[in-house]
């Protein structure tokens, strides 16, 4: 087994499933481990999670919703974005991949069905939420902090958001003084200064733009709320955040990358279970069809472009040869890619390596194998991705320097 495998077992996310696996084990035995492994790798499609938006109207409330979900405004499903305080109720805008992340566009309190916190608790069910984000597009209120003490004594996660950046900026950009740094460190000071001990440092305030994602904190906002989340529940949202996001920050590719890189030990386990006898000599081919169904997956979820398509025929050819080469979908095809690495593959022996789970369930060969593809396949698909974000990053930069000329 060489050193790119190893890694991948040291690390964090495989050794909780590798602890979460033996817990069922030792708890149930091994009869039921099938359904366990199966129920376990298409959890994150089940976990419910409820976002939180709140604030006054024309706070940007429903064009975040539709940016985090990537729909425009227009779009079936998009969140209807208007001056005017347009929600009278809760109203839920289903994550248009999964339905199970839901972002609750809730009415703002003062408003006359909301008169004051009090009612605004009973009535919106605050206790359902797992996350809070309170919009501004200009100061935050005596309500909005208000607000915050109590999902605070709820030991709840919020945070505070001013929007509109893109607005500020186009406006002081007109003055021949204009500093976009010193700007933004003046709203950030005014907004601390208006919030007061309610939050304890600057790294707790995010200043976004709804229609420019990918600049200001809005990125950064992300990652703070998948930390609010329990682990499932940011699973969840993880593999459910679109293209443009992923493509956005190496940070949530990275934790895309980390989020696959767990669910291998589950994949590797679940082709094993036909055969709990450590039988050498088993067939590779008997894991071909689990092992090219994730493959899809990592695909879909590091963003790489489909074979063929106008993105990907843009690409340079190194890119587009890294992207066919993880192209597979037939058994020849995956063993032609595997074939290079079978003698230094070892896989007989990669039980040594995972203490927690024993013979019980890594039996043999069909785990080694299963384990040991998963982990050239990421490894392979990840680094094509990184390419594809490369050229798009460098293509971006050039676009910006053509605007300016």
């Amino acid at each position: 087994m060489d050193d790119f495998s190893i890694e991948f077992l040291d690390d964090g996310w495989v050794k909780i499933e590798m602890k979460e696996l033996q817990r069922e084990i030792d708890e149930s035995g091994v009869s039921n481990i099938e359904e366990f492994l199966r129920k376990r790798l298409e959890r994150w499609r089940e976990v419910e999670v409820n976002i939180a938006v709140t604030g006054d109207s024309g706070a940007g409330k429903s064009s975040f919703i539709n940016a985090i979900r990537e729909l425009k405004d227009d779009d079936q499903g998009a969140a209807e974005v208007k001056v005017t305080e347009c929600t009278k109720v809760p109203t839920a805008y289903d994550h248009p991949t999964n339905p199970k992340i839901k972002f609750w566009d809730l009415p703002g309190i003062g408003t006359p069905n909301y008169p004051d916190l009090e009612t605004y608790v009973q009535r919106v069910e605050l206790e359902k939420y797992h996350a809070f984000l309170i919009f501004t597009a200009t100061r935050f209120t005596e309500n909005d902090r208000k607000l915050a003490v109590k999902i605070r004594a709820m030991q709840k996660k919020f945070f505070f958001i001013r929007t509109k950046i893109d607005e500020n900026v186009r406006a002081e950009s007109r003055k021949r003084s204009f500093d976009e740094n010193a700007m933004l460190a003046t709203i950030r000071r005014d907004c601390l200064e208006n919030l007061g001990d309610l939050l304890s440092q600057e790294e707790d305030l995010f200043l976004i733009s709804n229609h420019e994602p990918n600049k200001w904190d809005f990125v950064r906002l992300t990652a703070a709320i998948l930390d609010a989340l329990t682990r499932y529940q940011r699973e969840s949202m993880t593999l459910s955040l679109g293209k443009a996001i992923t493509r956005s920050s190496t940070e949530v590719f990275q934790r895309k990358v980390d989020v696959l890189k767990g669910r291998i030990l589950i994949v590797s386990a679940a082709s094993a279970t036909a055969a709990l006898v450590p039988i050498p000599g088993l067939s590779f081919a008997v894991d071909a069809a689990l092992i090219l169904k994730e493959l899809s997956l990592y695909r879909s979820q590091l963003g790489l472009p489909e074979i063929g398509s106008a993105e990907f025929t843009r690409l340079h050819l190194a890119t587009r040869e890294k992207v066919v080469k993880v192209g597979l979908t037939t058994t020849a095809q995956l063993s032609g890619f595997l074939a290079p690495y079978a003698a230094e593959a070892a896989v007989e022996e990669v039980t040594r390596y995972l203490p927690f789970i024993g013979l019980a369930v890594a039996s043999g060969m069909s785990f080694g194998a299963t384990y040991y593809a998963l982990c050239r396949l990421l490894g392979a698909v990840e680094q094509a991705a990184l390419c594809v974000l490369r050229e798009a990053a460098e293509k971006t930069a050039a676009d910006f320097e053509l605007d300016i000329d």
